[in-house]
């Protein structure tokens, strides 16, 4: 069964992603409803300047939860200003747990600190990008 959808909880996640974004705070934002945190960290890789991140997550949960899960109400967020957008997620009541910085051309994820992916942002988008092609082909 998929997650619940909370609807109070989610409403206050799209008031305090207004907020965010209005303020100009966030760089990039994305959801984690396709693919989980691992495939929205890689997709908001594929940017023209090449950022990255260096994502860093407790052992709270096996890693293919931590990594894919699709559960709702989640959204990554890329800022300068992460106390900000803390004091905002506070004021709307939902959570914000800073789980890494961005970096250029990598996107390294680590749990428990140990690097469970770890590539170029060239080398994931070669590999995104020829996805469907290679399984077409094999």
């Amino acid at each position: 069964m998929p997650p619940l959808l909370d609807m109070e909880y989610e409403k206050r996640v799209q008031a305090a992603m207004r907020e965010i974004a209005a303020a100009g705070l966030a760089e990039s934002a994305h959801d984690l409803s396709d693919g989980g945190l691992a495939v929205a960290a890689a997709e908001c890789s594929f940017n023209p300047a090449g950022v990255g991140a260096e994502l860093e997550l407790d052992e709270a949960m096996r890693p293919e939860f931590l990594l894919f899960h699709e559960g709702p109400s989640r959204i990554l967020i890329s800022t300068a200003r992460p106390e900000k957008i803390g004091e905002i997620a506070r004021k709307h009541g939902v959570e914000a747990p800073q789980v890494g910085l961005t970096i250029e051309d990598r996107l390294v994820i680590r749990i428990g600190g140990s690097v469970r992916a770890g590539r170029t942002v060239k080398r994931l988008r070669e590999l995104w990008d020829g996805a469907l092609e290679k399984m077409l082909r094999a």
